[in-house]
């Protein structure tokens, strides 16, 4: 077995621990983690022609950089460590500039505490076909339940890294699997179909990582017209486009679900949540950032901030 070692500067403020957290998405296969842990591991399969490898990878902080450790099957080549490296920057959201936010941040009471520590990143994938893939196992149903999905699609098609783990498997793999293996393997249900489709799209792009991709990344393309073609795909509703737009850095999109709408209503001390009209006009002054500002009032507590919205909103409204 051989490793690699290399270090990737950050922004700060950032911290790791924070950035894994931000949603749920560090829970779920090829990814290990423990809230509150200084280290952070995961699987990144790395493809060179027709062979196809799995690194071990594992993230710490040190200040204002982040020390990476790459374990392979033979010393990581150059070409290893700079796919490695770019998929952390993706994961990582290194390559966003959350700057601008953060300034924003620090004259907005119930979300300042984010400007001081660099709050706002969402974990995302090494790759927007995981993502999408990881958003279709999360709707309707428990997250129990997409963690099932998710692991065993790794165990099933993932390569195999050095410590027995699995990466997530690239579309060309997922494509080439039956809705067979969607329903009796991965258990998707009715998922499976629009798994199917997904795959079949980025694999169909060449390496699957590219063209299709382009057509959801695209920084020339409005929110609108993102949220179209995300809504066009199979399995793909308001929810699963919401949260993908948030992935994708738009955050205009309040992305409401029931999660969203209960923890405000227990925020508020309420029986149940404001109507989705009344959320909207009340985070209408946050502008393109508005989805972000609601999730990370909703999410405060999740880092030991108590910055929610219950003081805005009540304010809003006259203490009712």
């Amino acid at each position: 077995m051989g490793r690699a070692r290399f270090e990737l500067a950050v922004a700060e403020p950032f911290e790791l621990p924070l950035a894994l957290t931000g949603h749920g998405w560090y829970d779920l296969a090829p990814h290990r983690y423990e809230p509150g842990a200084a280290r952070f591991e995961t699987v990144v399969a790395v493809t060179r022609g027709a062979a196809e490898r799995a690194y071990d990878v594992a993230v710490e902080q040190r200040g204002a950089k982040l020390r990476v450790t790459i374990e392979g099957d033979g010393a990581p080549p150059l070409a290893a460590r700079a796919a490695v490296r770019a998929a952390l920057r993706r994961i990582l959201r290194l390559d966003h500039d959350f700057a601008p936010f953060w300034k924003r941040c620090a004259e907005w009471p119930s979300v300042r505490w984010a400007a001081r520590r660099g709050g706002g990143r969402l974990l995302a994938s090494a790759t927007l076909f995981e993502d999408l893939l990881k958003l279709l196992f999360t709707t309707n149903c428990s997250w129990a339940a997409t963690r099932l999905m998710a692991q065993r699609l790794c165990d099933a098609l993932g390569a195999k890294a050095p410590s027995g783990r699995a990466a997530f498997p690239g579309a060309a793999a997922c494509a080439a699997a039956s809705e067979r293996f969607w329903r009796e393997t991965v258990r998707a249900g009715y998922r499976a179909r629009g798994a199917r489709a997904l795959a079949h799209r980025f694999a169909a792009a060449g390496d699957g990582t590219e063209d299709a991709a382009a057509a959801f990344e695209g920084g020339d393309v409005t929110t609108d017209e993102l949220r179209g073609r995300l809504l066009a795909l199979d399995g793909f509703g308001p929810y699963a486009a919401g949260q993908a737009l948030r992935l994708l850095g738009r955050h205009d999109d309040l992305a409401l679900d029931s999660w969203c709408r209960a923890q405000l209503a227990r925020q508020l001390g309420k029986r149940k949540a404001p109507s989705d009209r009344a959320i909207e006009r009340r985070y209408a002054r946050y502008g393109a950032d508005r989805g972000l500002v609601l999730w990370l009032e909703l999410t405060a507590s999740w880092h030991g901030e108590a910055g929610d919205a219950t003081a805005s909103w009540l304010a809003d409204h006259g203490g009712r």
